[in-house]
């Protein structure tokens, strides 16, 4: 069975949003060959993350696999797949430009080559388990604390993005307990501020796991389980790219290891959601 027709035996059972991209899968395949996840979403009319979870409705792994089931569909209906685009010629007078995201793709290079797999896993299946999951990040790091609580919120329920020195932070601390995991984002220097915080955490034997910089760390006996990341070379504007991606990467990687259930999830937040706002009306 082709993919398309694979498509079409599922489609009643889509969400409306993936059902857009079905239609415009079937009805564009060589777009789908030639595009990346986003720009087809946007040609069909729904977000990038509709794009994926119809990929993962299809059981498929992501948008790559879908773009490989397509050319194949190509290759057996017209005897050839179609000419990918041709590579981007970058104008040589965007050094600055060039400069400054190189640095953003070294860091992210470093970062790889740091990882620990065995311990990467373990994060996502502690995150994937956990009956809650608290995110604190001080200020610097409360950009890509925020970063993270809304890309995880989107696939799991009980998500609190912690708030320092405020009284929601007292009440997020009486909910932690053995079954909870602090996810802690540290990279500027701050850690005295949440040390305080992790102590309590691991009173209430809630896991914890934290981000860091290579700089001494005095989270490192207190973490379950500790990512350090190399200390960023000062920047006109300070910029933690490479933070971004692995948080990134987390929340990707959980999705994709456990998509069935992150996809019925998905549906059933979707459905409260949308009775919520109509009993608002």
């Amino acid at each position: 069975m082709s993919i398309c027709d694979s498509i079409k035996k599922k489609y009643i059972r889509l969400s409306k949003g993936q059902r857009k991209v079905a239609q415009f899968v079937i009805d564009n395949p060589t777009t789908i060959t030639t595009q990346v996840a986003s720009e087809v979403g946007r040609q069909a009319g729904v977000s990038e993350s509709t794009v994926i979870r119809f990929c993962y409705a299809m059981d498929l792994s992501g948008f790559n696999e879908l773009q490989q089931k397509i050319k194949d569909y190509l290759i057996e209906k017209n005897g050839a797949a179609p000419a990918p685009l041709k590579k981007r010629v970058y104008k040589k007078q965007n050094i600055l430009c060039n400069e400054v995201m190189a640095k953003d793709v070294d860091g992210i290079i470093n970062i790889m080559e740091k990882i620990n797999e065995a311990d990467f896993n373990k994060a996502i299946n502690i995150l994937h388990n956990a009956e809650r999951v608290f995110i604190l990040g001080v200020r610097g790091s409360a950009p890509a604390a925020l970063f993270f609580y809304n890309s995880l919120v989107s696939y799991r329920n009980e998500v609190y993005l912690m708030s320092y020195k405020s009284e929601k932070m007292a009440i997020d601390l009486t909910q932690m307990n053995e079954k909870s995991v602090l996810f802690v984002v540290e990279t500027d220097d701050h850690q005295e501020d949440v040390r305080s915080v992790v102590e309590l955490a691991k009173r209430k034997s809630s896991k914890v796991i934290a981000i860091t910089e290579d700089a001494p760390c005095l989270l490192q006996e207190q973490a379950d389980l500790l990512f350090t990341m190399a200390k960023q070379i000062q920047r006109a504007v300070p910029c933690e790219m490479a933070m971004f991606s692995l948080l990134h990467a987390i929340v990707e990687c959980m999705v994709i290891q456990n998509k069935e259930y992150y996809q019925s999830e998905g549906t059933k937040s979707t459905k409260n959601m949308i009775d919520s706002l109509i009993e608002m009306v």
